[in-house]
């Protein structure tokens, strides 16, 4: 019982932060019990909360000679696996994680993150995110991320528009899905529906747009459709985005602008 108490309170302590002191703790609890896997595997987590990417490791790996790591754990151990260039083992050891049917909810969207920003676990970035819509195939945020790293994967554009399209029916009135699904249309030559999609962005959320590149591809498809009302909105815009470095620019802010309108489809 005296080992399990002091256990749970090195748990407490790192969930406030307080990491030094619940190492202090789980080394008073290893004096009497050095096999305890489960305090080996939070030394571990408390160890990657500090980076210390090698010791983690060897505590993590310590840890699973005595018992099954936790999804958290062995999410942990694969991590620092790739950040200290054991990228076969990190390969191998999420592979495993994403077959885990105990993955936390929360884990999922942090994994599928994680994995994204390193080119050699793409795949497993688009298995996390899949996992993810299986759990739950109402959360929009999943089918996004699901069609970004299908598209950097090089999947059919086909395939990809349909998943966007998934997401854009789940939550219709989120502008990025929109202008995500337009964008990827535009490029497909559907300059029909990819008017279709942006023409239900509200005008007020028009405005509230920031980026001077979705700027240009919105007035792109505008100008095509002869919607000048929404033209307009997303010109002002970009002018606007543009103005404190008019003065510098000059003329060259409005070359910046889209070309002339493609010929008006009937």
């Amino acid at each position: 019982m005296e080992t399990q108490q002091t256990l749970q309170v090195a748990i407490d302590l790192f969930r406030q932060g307080l990491h030094y002191q619940a190492l202090d703790q789980i080394t008073q609890l290893h004096a009497v019990d050095p096999d305890a896997g489960k305090a080996w595997e939070l030394k571990g987590l408390i160890e990657d909360s500090l980076s210390w990417h090698n010791t983690s490791i060897h505590s993590l790996e310590t840890a699973t000679t005595l018992m099954p790591l936790s999804a958290s754990g062995q999410y942990v151990l694969a991590k620092n696996y790739l950040e200290t260039g054991k990228t076969a083992l990190a390969q191998s050891v999420f592979t495993i994680l994403l077959q885990r049917d105990d993955i936390p909810d929360r884990l999922l969207p942090a994994l599928s993150s994680y994995l994204g920003r390193h080119s050699e676990m793409k795949h497993l970035a688009l298995q996390a995110c899949r996992k993810a819509v299986r759990r739950d195939p109402d959360q929009a945020d999943s089918w996004l991320g699901m069609a970004h790293f299908m598209n950097q994967l090089g999947y059919p554009q086909r395939q990809v528009a349909s998943v966007l399209r998934k997401a854009v029916s789940l939550d219709p009135e989120n502008r990025h899905y929109r202008l995500a699904l337009s964008n990827l249309l535009e490029h497909m030559g559907q300059f029909d529906e990819a008017y279709r999609v942006v023409k239900q962005i509200s005008r007020s959320e028009l405005q509230q747009i920031r980026c001077s590149s979705c700027l240009e591809r919105l007035m792109a498809i505008f100008q095509d459709a002869n919607d000048q009302i929404r033209y307009d909105i997303c010109r002002n815009k970009l002018l606007q985005l543009q103005s404190p470095t008019q003065s510098e620019r000059g003329p060259f802010v409005r070359n910046r602008l889209p070309k002339p309108p493609r010929q008006i489809r009937h």
